[in-house]
């Protein structure tokens, strides 16, 4: 009897300790909860009202550039994004390096200077080759058309993101969907039709995915170029391609060589391969990348073997627009001077040259006159295989 009972006792305690350590944790859960949400509801401090405010614009606007959602965007919208994006960057644990290592990063990776006594507290980068010299300051948001790179000074980088991709708005503000209840219907008096312009409520688990992919995106474009987080750039060579090889192709960014290997990889083909091998700037200097053939010399063999597989076949110089005699004779030789080095270096004797379809007079002439370009073996490297066709390996 005894017995029995200490057994029912024994029970009762476990049932209390198990429902006491249920409670501890529903309210250990609960508190975390709520921190969270007060986190998130506090995320933008006294800022809130003028996010809100700006937020409700945009939503009411709708998320149609086709039919004009974007086209009052100003400043005001980039200024509340920005606000929201350093929150962001804070909690990931992104740092924000000095002013002066951070205008040294924008200068070496975008070729842009920063002015510290500019009134101006952006930079806008065209991402388009066709249009990267384009330094007017303009306020547009994201599209497929306006790529743009917002640079804010001393701090970090970020596209002109709409609120709605970059925050979950229906969480952190839920009154805002009032502002969308509304269908926003465009009328063509040309065609005398009427359509319904998209709204940011029309699919929102495709927002939901690309707000976390544009998060991601800022986070780790940010973490690389200025926190040298490798962790970043892998993630980058996975989910945001064309940002890391407009780095390389469009900007003239070669001076990390991991980065460049990995565009060099994706680009054996004449037409990108030569977008790699120099840069003109955007005061029409033509700047010659040798540091791909560095990066060539230091892969293993089976690459290297790749590399030379694919300069032999390359028959075509460079591809130079808009230059005139003098740069591209210069683009001419330096990429024969070391394309015929590095294939030198992996092969015995001078099966394969480059310097051949350099033999007319006016390249020789050219070359003295610029005393060679200053390179101490070029003179004697031009000399020994000028003439010399271009032979392969038996």
């Amino acid at each position: 009897m005894i017995k029995n009972e200490k057994i029912k006792l024994t029970k009762i305690g476990i049932l209390i300790f198990a429902l006491i350590y249920s409670c501890a944790k529903k309210k250990e859960e609960n508190i975390q909860s709520d921190n969270k949400t007060n986190n998130e509801t506090m995320f933008y401090n006294d800022n809130n009202d003028k996010i809100k405010s700006i937020l409700i614009k945009q939503v009411s606007s709708g998320s149609d550039a086709v039919y004009g959602s974007f086209q009052d965007y100003n400043k005001d919208d980039l200024d509340a994004l920005v606000i929201v994006v350093q929150s962001i960057l804070k909690s990931s644990g992104y740092k924000i390096v000095d002013n002066k290592n951070f205008n040294d990063i924008i200068k070496k990776v975008f070729g842009r200077i920063i002015d510290d006594h500019s009134i101006n507290e952006y930079l806008k980068i065209e991402t388009f080759a066709e249009n990267k010299c384009d330094k007017s300051l303009q306020y547009y948001p994201y599209t497929a058309d306006a790529q743009y790179l917002y640079v804010v000074k001393g701090k970090f980088i970020t596209n002109f993101y709409p609120l709605p991709t970059i925050i979950d708005y229906l969480k952190l503000f839920p009154d805002v969907s009032k502002f969308e209840k509304e269908d926003i219907i465009i009328e063509d008096k040309i065609e005398n039709v009427k359509t319904k312009a998209s709204q940011w409520k029309d699919d929102l688990q495709y927002l939901a995915q690309t707000r976390e992919k544009n998060i991601q995106i800022l986070i780790n474009r940010n973490k690389y170029l200025f926190n040298d987080n490798k962790a970043s750039l892998v993630w980058l060579k996975f989910n945001d391609e064309y940002f890391l090889e407009s780095l390389v192709k469009v900007f003239g960014y070669v001076q990390d060589k991991d980065l460049l290997k990995w565009v060099l990889d994706r680009n054996l083909d004449d037409e990108e391969f030569d977008k790699l091998l120099f840069t003109k700037t955007c005061d029409n200097k033509y700047i010659f990348h040798k540091e791909i053939f560095e990066v060539m010399t230091k892969a293993d063999e089976r690459t290297k073997e790749k590399y030379i597989m694919y300069l032999r076949a390359k028959t075509e110089l460079p591809k130079v627009d808009d230059a005139n005699f003098n740069e591209t004779a210069k683009i001419y030789a330096l990429y024969c001077y070391y394309a015929t080095k590095f294939t030198q270096s992996i092969e015995q004797g001078d099966v394969y040259t480059f310097f051949p379809k350099l033999n007319e007079k006016k390249y020789e002439e050219e070359f003295k006159k610029n005393n060679y370009y200053n390179i101490p073996d070029f003179k004697k490297l031009f000399e020994d295989t000028k003439n010399g066709g271009i032979g392969l390996p038996m």
